[in-house]
């Protein structure tokens, strides 16, 4: 009590009922009495301001108030100021947003709330998820306030019924492909979408793995090397065998069709000039990446003179079946609360990752990873469980594990430095755990992370971090594992793995935007390095010991790394220490298919009429993610393009 009294001017009290009668009044300048209160006096207490906050007659406060929600790409943040019992001022954080959608919506949102006075006001046209968000959390922020929100539950909108071929559940990158090739071979079509976007997290990926396409062999000509064998072998050794083969190989030999299929509706792709990753440098160019904004504007096009009815702010909640089990259709909800029945002959379940529910990602990493990892994309409704509860096998669940980042800090700070450079790496107890050259591709160094609890801390010395700094070089020596990572360019005006050197300013504003968040910290002794990671002081000197010695010697018999990556040691201070926690860009798997992705069972029977594709499906990555550029668009766009194909078919018999 003595040092809360300090921060504060105003008297405090606490009041705690112990009896029906007594209550434990605390004075924060007066002491502890006890006493019997009557009930005015009590309310008299309680009304007495916390924390800097005014009381106002109806219960309203004067201060800031603030709440967070689920958005489309994260956490938004509304923070209302209140004077005089109204609102003066709102303010949105939509920064992990979409700027042009979830951004654009928080600002228009933002000036609604102010002159509405209230928290009940229209969403904006095509960014319906952002701006359920901010309104919920703009509420929470009006009730803290105890500012009065009306009740303006809408009147729910009428049930309906409607007929068709083939029913898309879910329309981003595999469930549009999914109803534009199921549509060309002569099915009608309807599409259900919980957002109001097309295309989904398809807008956000940068290209699709393909192999033997015309823009490959325009490059390789007549001798390229990339094969089909090559890259079947590839992936099935990296599951160790246990891999859908059918299903792997059937994607292996049909990406190139997708790239024609694409190119062909007006969707541009080109080659980078080499492999975006180091890991890669040996292999051909495999990665087609988006040749030109928004590709789904065209996909949309095309939706529109096939004839394809999506209906989007709609949820399918429970798939129809009838009486031998057969999938005819679901059961979906209106934006409006209507109930909205499909019958359909066919069903393809494109609903994507599950990375937005708790549930299923702690199941799939368990507790301690899950709180450690940085879930970036996801749905909150995945489709998967619909397909478990009419007796589809449940396949195996997976994150797209992909680079380590801090959290708190933004995105692009020096962090970015040490994150994605073989430097030393230690775990929570301050040992290495891994050959740091796994940062030339990000799926091997970030599972690396995974297995430590998803948490991993970089330390690297003043003598360093002076390289670094220092904008007389051309470059820091130094690596990351995208070679275009900063758009760095050599004295020939090409791309370069090298960091260029960080001005000093901008290395300052970074490291404290670092420590204000506890995502990093420059200590002055290897102690006070250990007790920020919270490890043995001791067990954390011998480390860096050997290490030093790894380097000076040119050879890591510990972890083997690459003597050239042997470049800098941890021995003046002051030391700099990132900590970081592994990325995960969404989450893979949930039911298991035939190479026509038709959903199977227990017992490896084929349940008719029902179809999945893109990350519902499991088989294409066994215990960790491909790493193969594109691999997750590329089988997402592909898996949809052969599913529609084959749900049409099964529709016509």
């Amino acid at each position: 009590i003595p040092k809360i009294k300090t921060l504060f001017k105003q008297e405090i009290h606490i009041v705690i009922k112990i009896s029906k009668y007594y209550y434990l009044g605390i004075n924060l300048r007066g002491g502890i009495i006890m006493k019997k209160f009557g009930k005015l006096m009590l309310s008299t207490m309680l009304a007495y301001s916390l924390f800097g906050c005014t009381q106002k007659a109806g219960g309203v406060k004067d201060g800031e108030f603030s709440a967070s929600e689920k958005g489309f790409g994260g956490d938004i943040k509304v923070t209302l100021k209140v004077s005089g019992g109204k609102v003066e001022d709102v303010t949105i954080d939509a920064s992990k947003e979409t700027p042009d959608k979830g951004g654009a919506a928080a600002e228009q949102l933002a000036k609604d709330i102010k002159e509405k006075q209230s928290p009940n006001v229209d969403a904006v046209s095509g960014s319906t998820i952002s701006s359920n968000a901010i309104k919920k959390a703009a509420k929470s922020a009006f009730e803290q306030a105890g500012l009065k929100v009306e009740d303006t539950a809408a009147k729910k909108g009428e049930d309906e019924t409607v007929d068709t071929d083939v029913l898309v559940v879910g329309m981003g990158a595999s469930g549009t492909l999914a109803a534009l090739t199921a549509s060309e071979a002569g099915a009608k079509v309807i599409g259900v979408e919980a957002t109001d976007v097309l295309g989904g997290f398809g807008n956000a990926a940068q290209g699709m793995f393909a192999i033997g396409t015309e823009l490959q062999k325009e490059r390789y000509g007549d001798h390229m090397q990339t094969n089909e064998e090559y890259w079947y072998e590839f992936m099935q050794d990296h599951n160790s065998q246990l891999g859908n083969g059918s299903l792997i190989r059937r994607f292996v030999s049909e990406a190139k069709n997708t790239v024609a299929y694409c190119l062909d509706k007006g969707v541009k792709f080109y080659l980078s000039e080499m492999p975006q990753q180091i890991a890669h440098f040996n292999t051909d160019v495999i990665y087609h990446r988006w040749g030109g904004a928004e590709p789904f504007k065209h996909f949309a096009e095309q939706l529109e003179k096939d004839g394809v009815e999506v209906k989007y702010n709609t949820t399918a909640k429970e798939l129809i079946t009838d009486k031998d089990g057969n999938v005819v259709g679901a059961i979906c909800e209106k934006q409006d609360g209507g109930k909205l029945t499909v019958n359909a002959k066919s069903v393809i379940v494109a609903t994507g990752s599950f990375a937005a529910n708790q549930d299923l990602m702690k199941e799939t990493l368990g507790d301690t990873v899950y709180n450690n990892a940085m879930v970036i994309k996801g749905n909150q409704l995945p489709g998967i469980e619909m397909m478990w509860d009419k007796g589809a096998a449940k396949g195996e669940l997976l994150t797209m594990n992909h680079g380590v980042v801090t959290k708190g800090a933004g995105e692009e700070t020096v962090s970015q430095l040490s994150l994605n450079t073989p430097i030393l790496w230690v775990n929570s107890q301050g040992q290495r755990f891994m050959n740091e050259d796994l940062l030339k591709d990000t799926v091997e160094f970030s599972s690396a992370v995974i297995a430590q609890g998803g948490l991993a801390y970089t330390i690297f010395d003043q003598t360093t971090a002076d390289r670094w700094t220092d904008t007389t070089q051309p470059n820091t020596g130094s690596w990351v594992h995208y070679w275009d990572r900063f758009g760095i360019k050599d004295e020939n005006g090409k791309p370069t793995i090298y960091h260029a050197p960080i001005d000093k300013d901008t290395w300052n504003t970074d490291w404290k935007a670092l420590e204000d968040a506890n995502a990093g910290k420059i200590c002055q002794t290897l102690d006070e390095v250990a007790e920020y990671i919270g490890c043995d002081k001791e067990i954390l000197k011998e480390t860096i010991a050997k290490y030093n010695t790894f380097v000076k010697n040119g050879s890591d018999t510990e972890f083997f790394k690459d003597p050239q990556d042997l470049t800098y040691t941890v021995e003046n201070g002051p030391f700099y220490v990132t900590c970081g926690h592994s990325g995960v860009l969404g989450a893979l798997g949930g039911v298991n298919t035939t190479d026509k992705l038709e959903v199977l069972t227990d017992d490896y029977k084929v349940i008719k009429g029902l179809y999945a594709t893109g990350n519902n499906v499991s088989g294409v990555s066994v215990a960790a993610y491909q790493n193969v550029e594109g691999v997750g668009l590329g089988f997402s766009l592909t898996s949809g393009r052969l599913a529609g194909q084959a749900a049409a078919e099964y529709a016509k018999k």
